[in-house]
Order: C-alpha cells, then sequence, then structure tokens
C-alpha cells in the first residue's frame, strides 16, 4: 500500500470539536472500527447500504472513496474493485490514515491511501466511480458543496460520482423525532440533508454534466444518490441547442 507524502493537512475546528474524542484516539477508533458498531448506529442498515454502494463497482475500475469509514465497507469495495483495479482514498485525518496503512497494507497491496483534505484535492488522476459514503453528514454546508463539486470533477466521461448517506424521513417514520433530537445533539450537520438534496450543492454548470437517480432506504432515512457523467457534455448541449434553434424557426415558419 502506498500512501502520499507531504504536508498533512491541518484538522478543521469542527472536526476536533465535535468527532474528535474518537478520531483523534486509536483505541476508540479501533473499538468503533466493526461491522457491529457500524450497524447498530445506522439502525442497521450498514449491510444494505454498503450492499448499495457496491453495486455501483465493476471489476477492474478505477474507484476514489473520499473518507475513511469504519466496518467492513472498505474491504467489499476492495473486492469488488479486484486486484487489477484502481482503489484510492483520501482523508483529511494523519492518525486514520495511518490506522488504515496499519489495517490493510498487507491484504490489499493496490490500495492507496492519501492524507488529503476531500475540499481540496490535490489528485491528477480521474475516476469511473467516485465515493462518498457516510461523509457529507459530518461535514459542514459550505464544506459540503466543495466536496460535492470535487467528487463530480474527478468522474472520467461515462463514469459516476456516488453519495450514500442520510436523508429526510418520513414523517410518520416511527424514529423520525428520536434520530433529530440525536442528530442535533451529536451530529449537527446532518439535518441539513434533510433540508436540501445533496445535487443542489453542487454548482449549476457541473451540475447539468451528469444524469442523477436517487434511491432511499428504511422509509426514506437514508438515501444513494448516483450522478452518472454524459460522455460528451459539450456535445449533448450543443445538440440541445440547436434542437431548441430549429423549433423557434420551426414556429416562425406557421
Amino acid at each position: 500500500m502506498n500512501t502520499a507524502k507531504g504536508v498533512k493537512p491541518n484538522l478543521p475546528a469542527y472536526l476536533n470539536l465535535i468527532y474528535g474524542d474518537i478520531y483523534n484516539d486509536a483505541e476508540k477508533c479501533a473499538g468503533q472500527d466493526n461491522a457491529f458498531t457500524c450497524s447498530r448506529k445506522l439502525f442497521f442498515q450498514y449491510r444494505r447500504l454498503v450492499n448499495a454502494a457496491v453495486r455501483e463497482i465493476k471489476m477492474n475500475q478505477s474507484v476514489l472513496q473520499l473518507g475513511i469509514v469504519f466496518g467492513s465497507e472498505m474491504d467489499e469495495m476492495a473486492m469488488a474493485i479486484g486486484a487489477y483495479g484502481q482503489y484510492d482514498i483520501v482523508d483529511i485525518n494523519p492518525l486514520q490514515v495511518e490506522r488504515v496503512t496499519e489495517k490493510y497494507w498487507k491484504v490489499y497491496p493496490g490500495m492507496k491511501i492519501f492524507c488529503q483534505d476531500a475540499a481540496k484535492l490535490k489528485l491528477k488522476d480521474s475516476y469511473d466511480v467516485v465515493l462518498c459514503f457516510m461523509l457529507l453528514s459530518e461535514v459542514p454546508s459550505a464544506t459540503k458543496s466543495k466536496i460535492i463539486n470535487n467528487a463530480l470533477k474527478m468522474v472520467k466521461p461515462g463514469g459516476k460520482a456516488v453519495f450514500v448517506d442520510w436523508h429526510n424521513p418520513l414523517y410518520y417514520h416511527p424514529l423520525r423525532y428520536v434520530v433529530r433530537m440525536y442528530n442535533r445533539l451529536y451530529h449537527p450537520f446532518v439535518e441539513r440533508l434533510w433540508d436540501r438534496d445533496i445535487n443542489t450543492f453542487a454548482d449549476p454548470e457541473i451540475k447539468t454534466q451528469f444524469i442523477w437517480r436517487k434511491s432511499t432506504y428504511f422509509g426514506r432515512m437514508f438515501q444513494k444518490l448516483v450522478a452518472e457523467r454524459k460522455e460528451n457534455p459539450l456535445e449533448e448541449k450543443k445538440e440541445e441547442e440547436n434542437f431548441f434553434e430549429g423549433s423557434a424557426f420551426g414556429l416562425a415558419d406557421f
């Protein structure tokens, strides 16, 4: 496994304040890094969400994941990509990069970990799939927008960006208000995903280069949003403009 060298990014104040007690403590990370704990925190929907993400991956593709994840998600992704694919992961926390490197370097030699801020990516490659798994709910709105735009920019023509995260549950969901109060206390950035669709955080010029589709799970409490990049968005835009110009010309004839 190769880990990127260079200047380590400074951790944002909100990350230290809200999640620092876990992400900056190696022992607590070890206690959280198992499928059961992840499943319990996501109301036992973790496996379902991981499977939903894995279904978007094909063998031997190039995949970029934004953010290190607890549990079995990265194992599942690595196995789906296979030995001849490309699996790059970025995370802003040096402790997490070091921990995952130690955990996986003998298991998945082709996995590359970069200590970078997903909101300020400096990678040169583009990818078949860019995955953002339960990351947007942990960052403020301005950072959400930067991460989403960066994810979309890294997608090859014909490729896709996959966002798996929380969603606004049904109004009659029995856990709706329990989850809302819990998130307001411990995960204050989740509720913004209740108020806005993920694609509304993207810049309009980038957003129109993609075809969007969304699936929801567990009474709409969770979502998978897939943005598939058009093969040649410039040509498609030109064809649309020609179509409307032609339509306008035809109407003028009558």
